[in-house]
């Protein structure tokens, strides 16, 4: 962490760079890894087992909905912290939460220890032999909740300051580690028990290391006391946030229950399938996000022009990140399905990919807008949001299906990210003014991204469209550059430029 960093200024542009690379690597290397351990972990385990094992990680998402917002609310809390101080306030209000964040953790693991027991011994059909060793293992799991929740608190108060280098150097062994080392305890006990309880090894380092890191950093830590009090603010701040975090999944998948029921369950995986490809780029929205998020909490409130700078910096390095993927699956989706799966399925498909790179690239540059409002404390315009989302857009998306088909849902789906973004935006400037000079020099980079990836929609041949897709990134890099960026933020990526090719020894 850097000393301007300890005395409490404000992040600038090139910190929410650094800070993005950090989040990316952090995010890309386990990935890796899990695509050379998976085959050789569902050899290991067999199908039955490997099936458990897939379902024990989606429960992660599940108890995170048992936090109620708190994570993030003190992620919050922590980066405006007055004038950028850690005072003893500071200190009681994250070991609150944190303590907060852990019992939450084992009642949302009580409640879902009791849901598998029932689900084990009613509702999943598996070999008798292996009834016992599922039910251990899954209650195992779900003993990890408490520290799931309090890992994601310390990780949250370690953005906050500003300690993203720290907590992903932390983060990448133990993630490469929940897919290593099952594949190693399974050489010596072949049993899902062992697994997990790796599993649960992993997250007790995780927090022991977290723990050890957040006491170095902020010192304070070591006398600070549980307040009550200070969970006031974090629950009303939290409270709204867990509504968005509810609305979130009905608005990311309700299309796919819909479209299963209105058209066929057979036409389901004509838009799952290139939507599980695609929505895996907002992995670097997120990486992005996750920068700003602590950055704006710090710095709307003690200066608003760097505010403004970093929601400049942070949509510009969404837009960057994310029109390269998105233009090059769109030109060639058919190609794409075509060769991954068959010219039949593409037939069906490719239109569909094509909406959908649209609303990813307009959806990831909504993240930072959505992490605005959070920011400055007004979660509760993006929950209200969201259920007026919910409202709209479930009538509209059944009229689509009906009389459209598939591929009507797929561009409804990113209308509504547009509209998404559009009314967002202006939603934001309503509430925080500072903010119209970054909306309005952003514009032209994502209004031209939307059309170029419009454009890229219609279906052309192979070598036109490597053509196209040249001139495209040409244009958009072009604009980027010479019309959204300022002379501070161009000089800040050429610095961060340089430092890389450096390490790199180039």
């Amino acid at each position: 962490m850097s000393s301007s960093d300890e005395m409490g200024e404000v992040p600038r542009s090139r910190h929410i760079l650094t800070s993005t690379g950090w989040n990316i690597i952090g995010r890309i290397v386990p990935v890796f890894v899990a695509i050379l351990a998976t085959p050789r972990l569902i050899h290991m385990l067999g199908l039955s087992r490997w099936g458990i094992f897939t379902i024990a990680l989606s429960l992660v998402s599940t108890l995170g909905i048992f936090d109620l917002g708190l994570g993030r609310a003190l992620t919050r809390a922590t980066a405006d912290r007055p004038e950028g101080k850690t005072t003893p306030e500071t200190a009681d209000l994250i070991f609150t939460g944190s303590i907060m964040m852990g019992f939450m953790g084992i009642m949302g693991g009580v409640a879902a220890a009791a849901l598998v027991g029932i689900w084990v011994d009613h509702g999943l059909k598996i070999a008798p032999e292996l009834h016992s060793e599922v039910l251990w293992s899954l209650w195992i799991f779900c003993a990890t909740g408490p520290f799931l929740m309090v890992n994601a608190s310390f990780w949250g108060v370690l953005t906050s300051y500003n300690a993203f280098r720290t907590a992903n150097l932390i983060t990448i062994p133990v993630s490469i580690a929940y897919y290593v080392a099952p594949v190693l305890v399974l050489y010596v006990w072949n049993s899902l028990v062992g697994v997990m309880l790796v599993i649960l090894a992993c997250r007790l380092w995780l927090t022991f290391a977290y723990g050890r890191s957040l006491l170095h950093l902020i010192p304070e830590l070591k006398q600070a006391r549980f307040r009550s009090h200070l969970l006031k603010p974090l629950l009303r701040i939290g409270g709204w946030m867990t509504v968005s975090n509810l609305a979130f999944p009905i608005l990311s998948y309700v299309d796919r229950f819909m479209i299963a029921s209105v058209v066929s369950a057979a036409a389901t995986s004509f838009y799952t399938t290139p939507a599980d490809v695609v929505t895996r780029f907002n992995m670097l929205s997120s990486s992005v996000s996750a920068s700003s998020f602590p950055a704006l909490a710090s710095s709307w409130r003690r200066d608003p022009g760097r505010a403004s700078e970093i929601y400049c910096t942070s949509v510009l390095a969404v837009s960057a990140l994310l029109f390269p993927p998105c233009l090059i699956t769109a030109l060639f989706s058919h190609t794409f399905l075509s060769l991954w799966i068959d010219a039949s399925f593409a037939d069906h498909s490719a239109m569909i990919m094509k909406f959908l790179c649209v609303g990813v690239f307009l959806g990831g540059i909504d993240t930072i807008a959505y992490s605005l409002l959070d920011a400055i404390g007004r979660p509760d315009v993006n929950a209200r949001f969201s259920i007026g989302e919910i409202i709209f857009y479930l009538p509209v998306l059944y009229l689509s299906l009906i009389y459209f088909g598939v591929p009507g849902a797929a561009c409804v789906w990113a209308i509504r990210i547009c509209a998404d973004y559009s009314v967002r935006s202006l939603v934001s400037i309503r509430f925080y003014a500072p903010l119209k000079p970054a909306i309005l020099q952003v514009l032209p980079a994502t209004v031209l991204g939307a059309v170029l990836l419009v454009i890229a929609m219609v279906r052309i041949s192979a070598l036109p469209a490597i053509g196209e897709m040249m001139l495209s990134m040409l244009i958009f890099y072009g604009v980027l550059w010479f019309a959204c960026l300022n002379r501070s933020e161009r000089e800040a990526f050429i610095a961060l430029s340089g430092r890389v090719k450096r390490r790199m020894g180039m």
